[in-house]
């Protein structure tokens, strides 16, 4: 009988060890009544296109102000191990990418011209990756529809490395890097492979799920409308791709989300098990981060994935 206790204790507290988050911050950063929601990139929160200088709140929920020229207009953000940072941007005529050094120094801006890169990834060998979509020639305010490559890497001295995924892959309609405001984790670079998460329609609705391998390769892609309701995304570094999305009781109106994993193998969408509570925003390294939703301070809670 004291054996079995002591075993029932035993589990329960494994038990209770597995559903604990591995990290908590309560950030600075903080939500109001009718605020749209703020991007969210490994930790980091920010709101692109309303400020500058932008002010970025650090994954220990401190805020940072970047400074872009006042005629850009901010528009993701992405951050490297060495402390670097990168804000991608665009003015009424062009775009482009300023790099910043640890110390919040601008170091150096990349001119993408008409090609807008709307999302951003470093990856481990602190090349950075963009997803984007380019305007027409002497028409700054209208999508290019003919051939162009959607994504794009670049050496850290600036240099392009790649163009990679044609626009003619996805069907017509709106750009797969679509400027959708504040979309988080629409491209991932996790150690052997790049996750994008695109339109792919007419409505931003219509998404799915691409893969490249590091030479620009396309691997997989995978469908997301099932789960187009409130949809969140997130892809860890050890290469798992997590979907959360909510379900309307149409009797009661209540929400209730639901995490799944993607299965390479049947290329089918898995339901997750022992899904942490609240609202799924980003990966951060091997760990998926999430967050309450509510009015005030953000509070962010670290849990190792399913």
């Amino acid at each position: 009988m004291l054996k079995l206790f002591v075993l029932l204790t035993v589990f329960t507290c494994l038990s209770g060890a597995a559903d604990a988050p591995i990290r908590e911050v309560t950030s600075q950063a903080a939500e109001g009544s009718g605020m749209l929601v703020p991007a969210f990139f490994r930790g980091y929160i920010y709101w692109a296109g309303r400020e500058n200088p932008l002010t970025i709140y650090t994954p220990d929920g401190y805020p940072a102000a970047y400074f872009l020229a006042p005629e850009k207009t901010a528009q993701a953000i992405a951050a490297d191990t060495d402390g670097g940072l990168a804000i991608a941007w665009r003015t009424e005529t062009s775009g482009g990418i300023d790099l910043f050094g640890a110390s919040r120094e601008l170091v150096r801006t990349i001119e993408t011209g008409r090609y807008r890169p709307q999302h951003l990834s470093f990856a481990e060998d602190h090349s950075l990756w963009t997803l984007g979509y380019q305007t027409r020639a002497g028409h700054a305010e209208m999508w290019d529809d003919s051939a162009y490559m959607i994504v794009r890497k670049f050496l850290p001295n600036g240099q392009q490395a790649g163009a990679y995924l044609p626009r003619s892959l996805f069907p017509h309609g709106l750009p797969p890097g679509d400027e959708t405001w504040q979309w988080s984790n629409c491209i991932t670079v996790a150690h052997n492979r790049v996750g994008l998460w695109v339109v792919s329609g007419m409505y931003s609705g219509e998404t799915e799920w691409v893969e490249l391998d590091l030479d620009g390769n396309l691997t997989g892609r995978w469908r997301l409308d099932p789960f187009s309701y409130e949809l969140r995304v997130a892809f860890t570094s050890d290469g798992h791709v997590f979907v959360q999305h909510a379900n309307l009781d149409p009797q009661s109106h209540t929400l209730t989300y639901s995490l799944l994993t993607l299965d390479r193998t049947s290329s089918t969408w898995q339901s997750a098990q022992s899904a942490p509570g609240g609202r799924l925003v980003s990966a951060d390294g091997d760990a998926l981060i999430f967050a309450e939703r509510s009015s005030g301070p953000i509070h962010l809670r670290w849990y190792p994935h399913p």
